[in-house]
């Protein structure tokens, strides 16, 4: 029998403070709903891992920082959606109140820093 293969793309992951997904995000519903609606729309699909995923960093004071997240991964079958993505996370990172959002795009490592309110920037 004949193996059958549909190349999806680059794998992409992100962490999302999974206790902020719950709240709402005005009118329209959850955070949770959002991205979810998000991520069909410019992606065709996803999957979520909930459970024991949890981190800790330094922050640029020295402090050390500890957070429980879901993990978020798309499949990257256009390189040019990275950057929509990326603005997405910058958005949705202001408005949780998170100061920077994890990202994983192949072999790269990133953090999308939140887009400062009013100025479109990062």
């Amino acid at each position: 029998m004949k193996n059958v293969e549909r190349l999806l793309g680059t794998r992409v992951g992100f962490l999302l403070p999974s206790l902020k997904l719950k709240g709402r995000s005005g009118a329209q519903g959850t955070f949770e709903e959002d991205i979810h609606g998000f991520l069909m729309e410019n992606f065709d699909g996803y999957t979520a891992a909930a459970g024991n995923l949890f981190g800790y960093w330094r922050e640029d004071d020295g402090g050390e920082s500890y957070g429980e997240h879901r993990q978020f991964t798309v499949a990257l079958a256009d390189d040019s959606k990275i950057s929509v993505l990326k603005e997405y996370l910058a958005s949705l990172a202001a408005q949780i109140g998170e100061q920077c959002i994890y990202l994983e795009a192949g072999n790269a490592v990133s953090l999308i820093y939140a887009t400062r309110r009013g100025s479109g920037k990062a």
